[in-house]
């Protein structure tokens, strides 16, 4: 079967890019894409000097879109499965068919530092003001030995606004919808010829579609920097600080008779955030020289269960992160190629007070790395690169453990130019992931156990066209995974809540992707993302069953997204958005024996009017009023489920002046 999905796979990339060679990988507005800078290799290029496909989402797209906080914005322009398993408006994010672990091993950064937490929470991107962010960056497949642990399915790069030297400029919006919805961004820059100050803060309130699901979040991110001849230093810093009201799950009955319902009216949390860090670059003849130094807290607190008796949890969280790295140029036999070296270190510090009892840890590294951009002939690029990882695991409480581990990655490349519109390109290497606190540690419990660390062989094969706004990618793509790292439900745990952590038996994701952009009017762009894919186990048992060529679940078998933006006139525009998420397997239904999670469609659409110094703008979110759910659980007997539903219709009117 496995061979039979490959050659699908195959014969489809074929058809798709001969009638697709006239689209493009990465979705623009106004913006030309070989303009941005794109910092996927940890220092910046334009985005079509990077040797393989690297998709790009502008602030033009952005502001052109319905989107509230950055998931939406990855779920709509940038076609990334996102899913909603606790009500909380930071999704958990799946680049390439992970499941349940899927933000686990898709690595966020803001800035080029990481911000996936080391707990088994998704990356609090809602905390990113939406007004700070200049583009996103999403790098489909590893990316592990620029960035380490947990990239064995992409990196996403979130970077925000710098502010233009000899420029001075304050944007103010306002928007309110139903589901008593409202939100407020300001934007400031002010700039000299050598410093500047940029300033994004924003405040969301929103009863959102359930009862008890209110969410309030505050968020303000700041650019401190100074300019200098052959280089610039720059302090960066942020705080946000969200309160949410926890609604839980609804049953299959529930989800008929009162979907926005709660059984959990008192369950709530909190969390809060503050970062503070120093950058610097500076180029010395052929080299250029940058560090990051970067220090992140994180305070988190949730009373669950309160309909069962209470049960609450207080984390605190401390990272430090010192980040040196150098680029080298130097003449290759076929032109100018780049040598990248760099290291990491890395300091975590967690603790934890629950009802059941209490957990200290810390998690400490250092790795080194270096990769080689190498020109072979003016048409053919090679791309070699190796990490090196030591890591220490410890715990003091609830009881001690400590380990050392050391681990490799390794990436082999080449990207080959046929023309000046066609290219090919190959891949593979090996990634990795180590297990995060909540992993060793089980709050419900209070037990700890090392788990190993994950292993991935890693492969991609892909063909990319491009021409002015006219481009497309297209990938066949393949991870083998020894020891993956992955949430059980526990037997008889019912549904929500009680899970256990394991390495699993080997697993296989194989998959075809295709994104593309086609401008076929000056007024008009049209971007579309379709991915195609197979999560199976190939071996290992679970409740006597052997799981050799089983789904895994929370995997969609597609993924489509299509995005058009018209230019209406000059100051009016018209954009819109058609997502499909297909079938899917519920979660704890590694036996494959439950029917499928139905798929979904959604469609947004968004108006704009510019008029001088200030526009209006009416958007509507899933305009057809969609009932549908984006995670789905399956109870202990394997006869009926639990989600969470989603939200309805919501239309929101803004308003936004410049000065």
């Amino acid at each position: 079967m496995h061979r039979q999905f490959q050659f699908r796979m195959a014969a489809c990339a074929a058809a798709v890019v001969s009638a697709f060679s006239v689209q493009a990988q990465q979705s623009t507005l106004n913006t030309d894409e070989a303009t941005v800078i794109v910092t996927a290799n940890r220092f910046g290029a334009p985005s079509s000097a990077l040797p393989f496909g690297v998709t790009v989402i502008t602030a033009t797209d952005i502001s052109a879109s319905t989107a509230t906080n950055v998931p939406e914005v990855l779920a709509k322009l940038g076609g990334v499965q996102v899913r909603n398993n606790a009500g909380d408006a930071n999704a958990q994010i799946d680049l390439r068919g992970f499941g349940v672990s899927g933000d686990q091993n898709t690595l966020i950064l803001l800035d080029g530092q990481r911000i996936s937490e080391n707990e088994l929470v998704p990356a609090q991107l809602a905390a990113i003001p939406l007004n700070a962010v200049d583009h996103i960056e999403i790098l489909r497949g590893s990316g592990a030995v620029l960035y380490g642990s947990g990239a064995t399915a992409g990196a996403i790069n979130i970077v925000t606004r710098k502010a233009s030297p000899g420029r001075s400029d304050m944007t103010l919006s306002a928007s309110a919808g139903n589901y008593v919805t409202s939100e407020l961004r300001a934007s400031a820059d002010t700039a000299g010829e050598r410093s500047s100050l940029t300033l994004n803060a924003s405040s969301l309130s929103s009863d959102n579609y359930r009862r008890n699901n209110h969410v309030s979040t505050d968020t303000l991110e700041g650019d401190l920097r100074q300019r200098f001849s052959g280089g610039d230093i720059g302090f960066k810093f942020g705080s946000s600080r969200e309160r949410l009201g926890m609604p839980g799950n609804r049953t299959e009955a529930q989800l008929e008779t009162d979907p926005r319902g709660t059984s959990t009216p008192d369950d709530h949390g909190s969390t809060s955030i503050w970062h503070a860090g120093v950058t610097g670059r500076i180029t010395l003849g052929g080299a250029e020289f940058a560090t990051d130094l970067d220090f992140r807290n994180k305070k988190a607190y949730s009373n669950l269960f309160s309909s069962f008796g209470n049960y609450s949890v207080a984390a605190d969280t401390d990272r430090w992160t010192l980040s040196p790295r150098v680029r080298i140029a130097h003449r290759g036999p076929g032109g100018e190629s780049e040598l990248i070296a760099g290291a990491d270190f890395y300091d975590w510090k967690y603790s934890q007070q629950n009802t059941y009892g209490a957990a200290a840890a810390t998690q400490r590294g250092s790795a080194a790395y270096v990769q080689e951009n190498l020109f072979l002939t003016a048409a053919t690029k090679l791309i070699a690169g190796v990490r090196v990882l030591n890591q220490r695991d410890q715990f003091t409480l609830p009881a001690s453990a400590d380990r050392s581990i050391s681990l490799s990655a390794f990436e082999f490349g080449l990207h080959h130019a046929l023309g000046d519109r066609f290219a090919v390109y190959g891949k593979w290497g090996q990634s990795f992931r180590t297990a995060i606190v909540d992993e060793n540690y089980s709050a419900f419990t209070n037990i700890v156990e090392l788990l190993k660390p994950q292993k991935s062989h890693d492969a991609e094969l892909g063909v990319e066209y491009g021409s002015g706004s006219n481009r497309v990618r297209a990938a066949l793509f393949e991870s083998n995974i020894n020891n993956e790292i992955h949430a059980l439900a526990i037997t008889g745990g019912a549904f929500f809540g009680f899970a256990t952590n394991i390495n699993l038996a080997p697993t296989r994701r194989s998959g075809f992707e295709l994104e593309g952009h086609l401008r076929p009017l000056d007024q008009l762009d049209i971007g579309a993302t379709y991915r195609l894919v197979r999560a199976e186990f190939l071996s290992g048992r679970y409740d006597g069953v052997d799981l050799s060529g089983k789904e895994v679940p929370q995997v969609p078998r597609q993924l489509f997204s299509f995005n058009a933006t018209w230019r209406i006139a000059e100051a009016r525009q018209l954009a819109g958005t058609w997502r499909h998420v297909g079938e899917q397997r519920y979660d704890n239904d590694q036996i494959n024996t439950f029917r499928m999670m139905p798929s979904y469609d959604l469609v947004d659409i968004k108006y704009r009017h510019d008029l001088k110094t200030w526009s209006w703008s009416l958007a509507v979110d899933n305009l057809f009023d969609k009932r549908y759910y984006s995670y789905g659980l399956l109870n202990s007997t394997g006869t009926s489920f639990a989600a969470y539903p989603e939200l309805g219709r919501r239309v929101m009117l803004g308003a936004e002046v410049r000065y």
